[in-house]
């Protein structure tokens, strides 16, 4: 089998976790688990919130500084 180019990502440790047990009860890899979650994702909602998050983030250091 061909070998993929993967890159690192970082999976903050509740979902690694999450990911962790699906891959354990499947009896697979991780990285098979997020591929699965991967091909699955509404991409279009995720590139929205995306655009979201900067100003979120920025309401958020707002309030923090008037604090």
């Amino acid at each position: 089998m061909a070998q993929t180019q993967r890159k690192p990502v970082y999976i903050q440790p509740e979902h690694h976790d999450i990911l962790r047990r699906i891959a354990y009860e499947q009896r697979c890899n991780i990285s098979d688990v997020l591929d699965a979650v991967l091909e699955q994702a509404d991409w279009e909602t995720i590139a929205q919130d995306a655009s979201n998050k900067p100003v979120q983030r920025a309401r958020e250091r707002g309030k923090s500084s008037k604090i």
